[in-house]
């Protein structure tokens, strides 16, 4: 950038370097400024430089509204557009996943299950009770504990096993 050598009418022009202006020259400059801007647009003063850039109704950037007109588009689906939003294919159900238990096994459990239930219902419609503990009431308070650590040794390795080979069953069926 090039500066333009001060003019004989800037207060730095007549105050010798390093010195600070004086109220009478700050005065006279905020004077001459307002006198610029008070003059008629015929009579604006004339800048230093040549370097004018001049702008004409080619160089204009359209207004927002115009841009915005321009980016207005139709949102309304034609009549076959619709029919395609409106009717799609069918989706495939996706291919039924084996269970974890084969069928026959949950059958079997089943029963097994269906039958402990309905001997439970059995046994205690006919239950007479003298006041006292039986001796199924003894057994099973005995075997609790048993069958607590029974399942908390293995318990764990047993679902862990279970679990691993599903989970390999699985992701064997998934790789090709």
């Amino acid at each position: 950038m090039t500066e333009n050598p001060p003019s004989a009418a800037t207060p730095e022009a007549a105050t010798p370097e390093g010195a600070d202006p004086s109220m009478e020259d700050i005065l006279a400059s905020i004077r001459r400024i307002l006198n610029e801007e008070d003059a008629p647009d015929g009579e604006a003063p004339q800048p230093a430089d040549d370097d004018v850039l001049v702008l004409d109704r080619s160089m204009m950037v359209p207004s927002t509204d115009a841009r915005a007109a321009e980016a207005v588009v139709d949102t309304e689906p034609s009549a076959p557009e619709m029919e395609a939003a409106t009717s799609p294919d069918p989706i495939e159900p996706p291919a039924p996943t084996p269970d974890l238990v084969a069928p026959e096994a949950a059958a079997a459990a089943a029963s097994s299950v269906g039958s402990l239930v309905r001997t439970l219902a059995a046994g205690r419609a006919t239950q007479v009770y003298s006041g006292g503990p039986t001796l199924e009431d003894m057994v099973r308070a005995e075997l609790r504990p048993l069958l607590k650590e029974w399942l908390d040794t293995n318990l764990p390795p047993v679902v862990e096993r279970l679990v691993r080979a599903e989970i390999e069953r699985v992701v064997g069926r998934a790789v090709p």
